[in-house]
Order: structure tokens, then C-alpha cells, then sequence
């Protein structure tokens, strides 16, 4: 768990999943933290290991001032991360034809997206598919994602079980009621 700087949200992954401390940055309100296998990450073999090896990642934004609350938006979102320029934004090589938004969920106070992306994944290799959450917690914008690796890929339930394990960690780090 990692409290970030000028009182953003704090991060903390599903049980299992500890913060990198060698990939975590933080520039102002921006952040990007890395999460792994606590038991990888503390080369400890005792130390709780989740139930499905993957990688998540979180990026924290400041919500545009005077924008009206994240979970307003998803409809827009959901538009947009299906356009052109979305699809590049989420591209890992900022190319859209790489991308496809499989599907889109809403629940409450997050935006959930499926999608596949075959750019590249660089040195540690991750499967084409994914889940993406957004949610706003303190005035900030959490985007996070769950990867499967690509030499043990996990199928889509389990990964969107993760992401809503994920989604489940940052609202109780924050003190956030859990969604309807």
C-alpha cells in the first residue's frame, strides 16, 4: 500500500499483490504504480501469493476542475475509448488499429473495459488482452490495469474477477463504501 503525495488517493492491490517500489513514480498529482506477486516481489516464499499471477498497474490523474464526477461520464468515456483517438490513448504503442474495446461495463463508481491490444508489450511480455478499471477516489482519476502474462495467459473471468479485486483494495485503502 502506498499513500500518495498532496493527499491523493492511496493504492493497494488484491491480496497478494504488493507495490514495486523500484517501478512506483510520482510527479506532483501524476503517479504510476507497479504491482506484483508480493511473494516475487519479496523473493520470500512465506509471503501471500495471489491466486492468479498477473501484473497490475495504476495511474493517477487530477480530475479536470469543475468537471462533473467521473461516474457521470462513462457513457462519454465508453465513446470515446471506442474512437479512434481513445483507442490510440490505450494503445501500448499509441498506434489504434492495435486496439479493440471488446466490451464496456458500469457499476456504480467504476468503468470497467475489455479489450485486446497487439502492439508490442516490451521486455516482460503480457497478453494481448486486458482489463481496465476507472474510478475517481479524492479528487483524482485511478486507471488501472490487470495483464495476464503472456507465457500463462488468464482467461477474461478471472481477469475481470482481478480487476474487481483491484477496484475492491482502492476503495477500502481510501475509506470509500463498496459500489452498489
Amino acid at each position: 500500500m502506498i499513500a500518495l503525495a498532496s493527499g491523493g488517493p492511496v493504492i493497494a492491490g488484491p491480496v497478494g499483490f504488493c507495490i514495486d517500489p523500484t517501478q512506483t513514480q510520482e510527479d506532483g498529482e501524476n503517479a504510476f504504480v507497479l504491482l506484483g506477486s508480493c511473494a516475487s516481489l519479496s523473493r520470500d516464499a512465506s509471503v501471500a501469493r495471489p491466486a492468479a499471477r498477473a501484473v497490475l498497474t495504476a495511474s493517477v490523474t487530477p480530475a479536470m476542475p469543475g468537471s462533473v464526477p467521473l461516474a457521470k461520464s462513462f457513457k462519454q468515456i465508453d465513446s470515446y475509448f471506442r474512437s479512434e483517438a481513445g483507442r490510440a490513448a490505450i494503445s501500448r504503442s499509441g498506434d489504434a488499429e492495435t486496439v479493440k474495446v471488446v466490451r464496456t461495463v458500469t457499476s456504480g463508481d467504476l468503468l470497467l473495459i475489455e479489450l485486446t491490444d497487439n502492439a508490442p508489450s516490451g521486455a516482460n511480455p503480457v497478453q494481448a488482452r486486458s482489463w481496465r478499471g476507472l474510478m475517481e477516489i479524492r479528487g483524482r482519476i485511478v486507471s488501472f490495469t490487470v495483464l495476464g502474462l503472456a507465457e500463462e495467459p488468464l482467461n477474461t473471468t478471472t481477469m475481470r474477477m482481478l480487476a474487481n479485486d483491484f477496484a475492491a483494495a482502492l476503495r477500502a485503502a481510501n475509506g470509500i463504501s463498496p459500489a452498489a
